[in-house]
């Protein structure tokens, strides 16, 4: 049975036996209007990966054009979460949001460099960095 999110909430958690997601659209002085936390601890696979893009597309599909994934708790990533990242960037840019990883893992930064994806996908060192960019 899949679990409806209610987008109007201003916070959403998903448990799932290698994942959690908690989205979070208050509480932050420099969260904006269309800005969304999500924060992702676990692990990031084949498995787990069309959960995280759905909920993603549904922020999305929800006027949320500005998404900050806190994944300081992700564990492990593969190239389906990597797709799945640059998908929705991709999708963003094309209505004027944009995707920030923030607080990545050593083993997400390590990924994110081995596979040279740190410099398309945008990274900051914290959420707080991310929140007050200009771009």
């Amino acid at each position: 049975m899949s679990q409806s999110i209610d987008l109007k909430a201003p916070e959403f958690h998903h448990e799932g036996t290698e994942l959690k997601i908690h989205t979070r659209t208050e509480g932050h002085p420099d969260l904006p209007e269309t800005g969304v936390i999500v924060d992702i601890k676990g692990d990031l696979n084949l498995y787990s990966t069309p959960k995280v893009k759905n909920i993603l597309n549904k922020l999305v599909d929800a006027g949320k054009l500005k998404l900050f994934l806190n994944v300081e708790e992700l564990h492990y990533i593969d190239s389906s979460g990597l797709g799945a990242f640059l998908s929705i960037q991709s999708r963003l840019m094309k209505i004027q949001g944009f995707l920030r990883i923030c607080n990545p893992s050593k083993q997400v930064l390590s990924v994110l460099e081995l596979t040279k994806l740190k410099s398309m996908l945008r990274v900051s060192r914290t959420l707080e960095e991310a929140l007050t960019a200009k771009i």
